[in-house]
């Protein structure tokens, strides 16, 4: 069974390791402070539980369409990400920066 929960990502109204996984398209670049939507996420996704990260479009493409070079602070640069989801609590399983999406895969650690 699935839930749609609207609700500020940064302190969801769900208790610690409830979730199986989070689904997230296009959000994690635009948040203040992405280390801290993943540590919530990790609260409260199960040990085991997934996350995705998703974008229909690459960060190169996307940077091109808004007519700027690609950032290396970009939380979503594998350099940024990678460690920001191992403090996070997440193991990243895949990440995959192609032309035309964007995808990570991490499950929750402990």
């Amino acid at each position: 069974m699935a839930h749609l929960l609207v609700a500020d990502c940064l302190r969801l109204p769900l208790p610690s390791g409830t979730v199986d996984g989070i689904f997230s398209a296009g959000l994690l670049d635009h948040l203040a402070e992405p280390a801290a939507a993943l540590r919530e996420w990790a609260r409260v996704v199960r040990p085991g539980g997934t996350l995705l990260l998703f974008h229909p479009s690459g960060r190169a493409e996307r940077a091109a369409r808004h007519g700027r070079p690609l950032s290396p602070d970009d939380p979503l640069a594998e350099p940024n990400l990678r460690p920001m989801l191992t403090a996070g609590g997440w193991h990243t399983e895949e990440y995959d920066d192609a032309r035309a999406y964007f995808l990570t895969r991490a499950v929750r650690t402990g």
